[in-house]
């Protein structure tokens, strides 16, 4: 299924190749932490339901693992041994270590799978929480938060602290059917959250606590 996502405020859009899937370039930025909003939530939540490009991304990733390990080997100092092994085994043996380096990331992206996501379901229309809600820290969450009982707006923004009030992440979405929704593809780390929603003037509407357990 190909998604399309609106401009962003420079007029750039988010790329999709012919099959509905982003870039390489995009993957590439994403693996490097170089991706930024508003095409990081987006990308995020194509990757929350896409099990393609969760394998793209593994790749990716351990791609530039390898890389950096490798990189940490060729600056160690070497052994007076291998200072006499001649040029064509030094080659040899370089051949032999990128067989074996392709050969482990086939073997792991047909067996790694991304964890499935938790959905955590907010109610406005209930009073103050006297117990946080639970979910398994590390994993996928889908936040649905029903605006029913809320101030009416096209947008809402939604935010996630953590217990020193530092934000860990960030949403503006539109409800569909008065469920406003988000995805935090990579899970947060064990303790407690709150989740926030705010009107598009940034007035806090309601506050919900989060306990992630290991």
């Amino acid at each position: 299924m190909k998604l399309i996502f609106p401009p962003r405020k420079d007029g750039a859009e988010l790329e999709f190749s012919d099959c509905g899937h982003p870039t390489d370039e995009v993957l590439e930025l994403y693996s490097m932490g170089r991706l930024a909003e508003p095409d990081l939530g987006r990308f995020e939540e194509h990757l929350l339901v896409c099990g393609t490009c969760q394998d793209r991304l593994a790749q990716e990733d351990d791609i530039r693992q390898r890389i950096r390990d490798g990189a940490a080997v060729l600056q160690q100092p070497r052994a007076a041994v291998f200072r006499r092994l001649p040029r064509l085994a030094w080659i040899s043996l370089a051949a032999a270590v990128c067989m074996i380096v392709f050969a482990g990331m086939g073997w792991e992206s047909l067996h790694r799978r991304a964890a499935p996501a938790s959905v955590i379901l907010l109610q406005a229309t209930r009073g103050a929480e006297s117990t946080p809600l639970a979910a398994p820290a590390g994993k996928p969450l889908i936040v649905v938060l029903d605006v029913t009982g809320l101030q009416q707006f096209p947008g809402y923004k939604l935010e996630i602290v953590d217990a020193a009030g530092h934000p860990v992440f960030q949403s503006s979405n539109a409800p569909q059917n008065n469920k406003l929704q988000a995805a935090v593809a990579r899970g947060l780390a064990a303790g407690v959250y709150f989740v926030r929603v705010y009107t598009p003037a940034q007035e806090l509407l309601r506050e919900f606590a989060l306990m992630l357990r290991d």
